[in-house]
């Protein structure tokens, strides 16, 4: 429109009206969008200045490193079944002893310099991390892994609130999964969700929780006498 005509309908009153709702209403949009994207910053903002400042004083995780014994259990709600899967089992050093069990089923891996060996009625045969891990990625279960997720998120009480983003540089979620930290006689206990991280089309939620115990008490001669002791 030339500023000639502008000029003309703004001498008219109805035209000057609608000119100004045009007006009005293009304002409101802008400050929409203004005010959400200050928002998202300023919380992003909040989240990330918390972040790196909540794992450094503790000292139970600090405790866990490749010295313990252990137990896993997980329950993942589907669309169509509920799946619990233990995994019990002790680690020293590079080598670790592993129970799996789901449902009634009972299998016994070792490990060592990070291969993987199933027990057959004829010994250890090499495996694969995959086939222990067949349910949940081992990434989600590394002990490693977990205290880097927390470095990542916010602290709230016992629970550290971690975005899914910060986990998966590939999502935009917004959601957090949560780690609970707990002391427990003669270990640390944590209660993960990995709910919103995990979730998919057939997946509805999968909770885990994690127990170590006898934390830098575990010998070589201990996973010596659990891989040959007679197995199930």
């Amino acid at each position: 429109m030339k500023f000639n005509e502008l000029k003309d309908k703004w001498g008219d009153p109805k035209e000057k009206a609608k000119i100004q709702l045009i007006l009005f209403l293009i304002f409101i949009v802008f400050a929409v969008i203004y005010t959400r994207l200050t928002t998202n910053y300023s919380d992003n903002n909040d989240y990330d200045n918390q972040i790196g400042n909540i794992i450094n004083n503790n000292d139970n995780l600090d405790l866990i490193n490749n010295n313990y014994n252990y137990n896993i259990n997980i329950d993942i709600t589907t669309s169509n079944n509920n799946k619990n899967v233990t995994y019990g089992g002790i680690r020293y050093d590079d080598k670790m002893i592993i129970s799996k069990k789901i449902d009634d089923n009972i299998k016994n891996y070792y490990m060592e310099n990070n291969d993987y060996y199933v027990y057959t009625d004829e010994g250890y045969i090499l495996s694969n991390i995959d086939e222990v891990y067949d349910v949940i990625n081992y990434n989600y279960l590394s002990i490693e892994n977990i205290k880097e997720f927390i470095k990542k998120g916010i602290k709230d009480g016992d629970t550290y609130l971690i975005k899914v983003s910060n986990i998966n540089l590939d999502s935009v979620s917004k959601e957090y999964i949560t780690i609970e930290v707990n002391s427990i006689t003669n270990g640390v206990e944590l209660n993960i969700d990995y709910s919103n991280l995990l979730k998919n089309d057939d997946i509805i939620s999968c909770k885990i929780k994690y127990t170590f115990t006898d934390i830098n008490k575990i010998t070589e001669a201990d996973i010596i006498s659990q891989k040959y002791i007679e197995k199930k």
